[in-house]
């Protein structure tokens, strides 16, 4: 017979099932669950004082220089537009310079008058010269072209030999020309044209007088007109010439005769350079300013009464 009840072994504490202990602090129970949450919680702090404290400050720096940039690059493009504005205007300016520098070399100056006086001396020399040469030449041989330049003709060549033969002194004198005169005058404000052109011209007036046959005369004249400076000439006068000393009015009958002519030539000379620019109007009055003393007034106002 088998007793087996006998010896079953009874039950020991050994095999008793145990539970687990977990550490504890603050009277909680660190259980995994409580850990997972804790590590949690101290996850998100961790991240939040990361985000506010290393994050953060580096994003708001980013954006501060971000804004930065765009307002540099923005300023740069003003700049450059700037800088482009002021090319143009620039050239604008030059260009207006220089087509203010052509419309005054238009005007008169000293080297032009200088120039007039001496292109006068010279063609009255040159018709001297030629009315020399005819009285030498011989009567055959005579230049019908040169008689007509000088407004002579045979006939006219061959009474004055007749008449006056062997007195080649009042032949000569018959046909030399001269400049009698020739006196500019100071420069004084051109008063007489629109307000624009106050205190930027001078008028210069030069008596001018002289003896010469009626072709060169007419050359002088056009050559005058033909010059770069606008020149005005006023007070035309001209009459015949006396006759020579010893010479009557009846020996010259039909004979050409040298001319007294006078006039005044009125030259405009500038008064400023040009080549400088104009300084800029005065900017205009604040609101309820009366304007400087010397400055139009604002447009639509009544200018002030004086005293």
């Amino acid at each position: 017979m088998t007793a087996t009840g006998d010896f079953l072994p009874a039950e020991d504490d050994r095999f008793q099932e145990v539970a687990p202990s977990y550490p504890t602090a603050f009277g909680i129970e660190l259980t995994p669950r409580v850990q997972g949450i804790a590590l949690a919680l101290l996850g998100l702090v961790g991240a939040y004082f990361l985000y506010n404290f290393l994050v953060k400050p580096v994003q708001e720096q980013k954006t501060t220089l971000e804004t930065e940039v765009a307002q540099k690059e923005a300023q740069l493009e003003q700049q450059k537009a700037s800088i482009q504005g002021v090319a143009e205007l620039r050239a604008e300016l030059d260009a207006a310079l220089q087509q203010r520098v052509e419309i005054y070399g238009l005007l008169g100056n000293s080297q032009s008058l200088d120039t007039l006086l001496l292109d006068i001396n010279q063609q009255i020399q040159n018709s001297n010269a030629a009315v020399a040469d005819v009285l030498r030449a011989d009567f055959d041989r005579l230049d019908r072209g040169q008689l007509a330049a000088l407004g002579l003709n045979p006939a006219q060549i061959q009474k004055i030999r007749t008449q006056l033969a062997g007195d080649l002194i009042t032949q000569r004198l018959l046909y030399t020309s001269e400049l009698s005169q020739f006196t500019p005058s100071a420069p004084v404000p051109f008063s007489e044209g629109p307000p624009e052109l106050a205190d930027k011209l001078d008028k210069q007036t030069v008596e001018v007088a002289m003896q010469a046959l009626f072709p060169q005369t007419l050359s002088i004249l056009r050559n005058i007109e033909r010059l770069e400076p606008l020149i005005i000439i006023r007070d035309f006068q001209q009459e015949i010439a006396s006759p020579p000393p010893g010479v009557t009015e009846e020996q010259l009958a039909g004979i050409t005769r040298l001319l007294d002519t006078r006039f005044t030539l009125e030259v405009l000379v500038p008064s400023i350079d040009p080549a400088v620019p104009p300084s800029p109007p005065p900017p205009p009055p604040a609101e309820g300013e009366a304007p400087a003393e010397g400055a139009p007034p604002a447009e639509g106002e009544a200018p002030a009464e004086g005293g």
